[in-house]
Parts: structure tokens; C-alpha cells; sequence
């Protein structure tokens, strides 16, 4: 049984925290937070988590960031703005790449990006924690509670969905807009 320091268990698994975080959020600063804070527990822990086996201890984080998650979404259901007006503008970033897609344009990652975060939360979870976070099926299903093949299953209905989504956005997009009366097609200056 390895015997884990607070650099090896941050090194080893900050990225599937952070992944997770984000998959639960969808906020890049909420996920830092809930990464720092899932962290700053583990350092308080590090007694209880050093006799553990990296599977156990993989487990420990993910619930934690997921609680986390959940308090933090209570908390924000809580002190919802009242108004549109209220409501703060969401970041949008270019680090929210698949790995596959480094080839993508800004326009296209963006799209890719709203499409994912548009997925429910169980697929949402499963694609982020497998794309983003590097977990493998088996993994994956250890964390949920559930079986590989259900795992795989959510991974399958979710590209399926984020296909169906893409295709749909791109041909919108591929129709012109005119700027005139925001349709497409002539304007025909009346």
C-alpha cells in the first residue's frame, strides 16, 4: 500500500478534482475553489489518507469535490439573483479543450463548451471525468457506484447527444444572417 504525501496526492489527482469540480459547476473559478478546498481537507486528512490505496483515496477527493460542489450550489440556489440584470456574465475561456480537438477554432471550442455544459448532469459528470480528467471506465464506475458497462453507456448516449446538438448548431450557423432584419436570406431594402 503506498504510503501518499500531500505533493504526490495534489500531483497524482488535482486534475480530476478540478475536472469534476468543473463538470458539477460549470464555472472555472467555482472549480478552483472547490479544488482548493478539496485539497486544504485532504491536508487536514493527511493522516487518515496516507495508509490508503490510490482507488480508496481517488474515491475520498471525488466525494468531497462533490459535496463541495453541492454545498456550493445550495448555497448559490440560496442568494440567486432576483433579476436578468443580476445575474453575472459567464466566463468563457479557451482551456476547456478536448483533448481531440486542439485542432477546433475559438468559435468551434465555444461551442463544443456550451454543448457539453448543456448535457445533464449525470452524462455531463461521466463525459468530464473521462475526456477531461483522464479516468478510465472502470474508474469512473468505481466512483458512481455504478457498473462499467453503465459508464460506458452514459459516455455512448452523451456523444451521441453532443452530435446531435453540434450538427443542429453548425447548420444554423452555416445559414447566412443578415444584418439588416436578422434573418437569412436578401434583404430587400424596404
Amino acid at each position: 500500500m503506498p504510503t501518499w504525501d500531500f505533493d504526490s496526492v495534489y500531483n497524482s489527482f488535482s486534475r480530476m478534482v478540478y475536472w469534476t469540480a468543473y463538470g458539477i459547476t460549470k464555472s472555472e473559478a467555482d472549480a478552483l475553489d472547490v479544488s482548493q478546498e478539496t485539497f486544504m481537507r485532504a491536508l487536514k486528512n493527511m493522516e487518515k489518507l496516507e495508509g490508503m490505496g490510490e482507488a480508496q483515496l481517488k474515491g475520498w477527493l471525488y466525494r468531497v469535490a462533490v459535496n463541495l460542489c453541492m454545498d456550493a450550489k445550495r448555497r448559490l440556489k440560496r442568494e440567486a439573483p432576483q433579476s436578468d440584470e443580476d445575474m453575472p456574465e459567464s466566463p468563457v475561456t479557451d482551456s476547456y479543450d478536448l483533448p481531440e480537438a486542439s485542432a477546433l477554432s475559438k468559435e468551434q471550442r465555444e461551442l463544443v463548451r456550451r454543448a457539453v455544459d448543456e448535457l445533464p448532469e449525470i452524462y455531463r459528470r461521466t463525459v468530464v471525468l473521462h475526456f477531461f480528467s483522464g479516468l478510465q471506465y472502470g474508474e469512473i464506475a468505481a466512483l458512481d457506484g455504478v457498473s462499467e458497462g453503465t459508464v460506458k453507456s452514459r459516455v455512448s448516449r452523451a456523444k451521441a447527444r453532443l452530435y446531435a446538438r453540434l450538427q443542429k448548431e453548425l447548420r444554423c450557423g452555416d445559414a447566412p444572417i443578415n444584418t439588416v432584419d436578422g434573418k437569412g436570406g436578401e434583404s430587400y431594402g424596404g
